[in-house]
């Protein structure tokens, strides 16, 4: 695996009356996630936090920001290739699960990092309780040094719980692995939620209420973020880019000629 690729984030103002809300939410749950040794890359290069004294993206995620994260129990505002994400820290589960819960409510895409040890709690009651948002594929991160799902001669497993939740869970014990599918899921929910929109297909109530222009709009700004992912996998990935991308350009050409047409029509 090559070495990580730093941010490329143009920094911007927060307002104090901010319009925005992400609808992106990641939940990571790991009693280790405030140890400055642990993940140093992946805090590193996935996430640009805001600076509260500038109101600027301009740094890193900072253990400071975590453990203020987990003493206020209380979201991030971060940002990775302008797309920016609440991001949340636990050493809790039941913190965690309750966080996941709300986000939910909200309508917030989940994404959820869990060390195995937490998983094992978290996950089954995800599962459980939101049957109709972790459906099978929607894919959970458990992040661990010992993968073992059976025994290996003398060695106990570790984490055979995993095995009843093979088609919601990927197991990583690396952190650059987890970024590069993490990265990867990111562009192809993007290009999947473009497609989505232009269709008219698949959308919440919010998004129900929507013209058609702000249904294009909207589309076009996943299908950028969707390029910006995949360029980023491209280059922090050892595998080819994927074929869905290959025509990407040509998808938000295309759709901001249907713009321009639909300009032109309603003056």
């Amino acid at each position: 695996m090559q070495a990580m690729m730093s941010p490329t984030v143009t920094p911007i103002i927060r307002g104090e009356n901010r319009s925005s809300d992400p609808n992106q939410f990641i939940a990571w749950c790991d009693k280790h996630i405030s140890q400055p040794e642990e993940c140093i890359m992946l805090k590193a290069t996935f996430m640009l936090a805001l600076d509260p004294t500038t109101r600027l993206y301009e740094r890193i995620l900072q253990i400071d920001d975590i453990n203020r994260s987990i003493c206020l129990n209380a979201p991030i505002l971060v940002r990775m290739d302008e797309v920016e994400y609440w991001f949340q820290a636990f050493d809790n589960t039941e913190k965690c699960f309750d966080a996941i819960e709300k986000n939910i409510a909200l309508n917030k895409h989940i994404t959820l990092i869990t060390s195995g040890s937490k998983g094992k709690i978290l996950i089954p009651a995800l599962k459980a309780n939101f049957p109709n948002t972790f459906i099978d594929g929607y894919w959970m991160y458990v992040f661990c040094a010992n993968m073992n799902m059976c025994s290996v001669g003398d060695i106990h497993p570790t984490n055979e719980w995993a095995l009843n939740y093979e088609k919601n869970i990927l197991m990583f014990n690396h952190e650059d692995d987890l970024l590069t599918r993490m990265v990867l899921e990111s562009a192809l929910r993007f290009s999947n939620k473009a497609d989505d929109l232009q269709k008219g297909q698949h959308l919440s109530n919010q998004e129900q209420e929507l013209n058609e222009n702000e249904r294009l709009r909207s589309a076009q700004k996943y299908l950028d973020w969707a390029k910006k992912m995949h360029e980023r996998y491209k280059k922090i990935s050892t595998e080819p880019g994927i074929q869905a991308f290959a025509n990407i350009g040509q998808r938000i050409s295309d759709l901001e000629r249907n713009l321009g047409q639909f300009h032109e029509a309603s003056n």
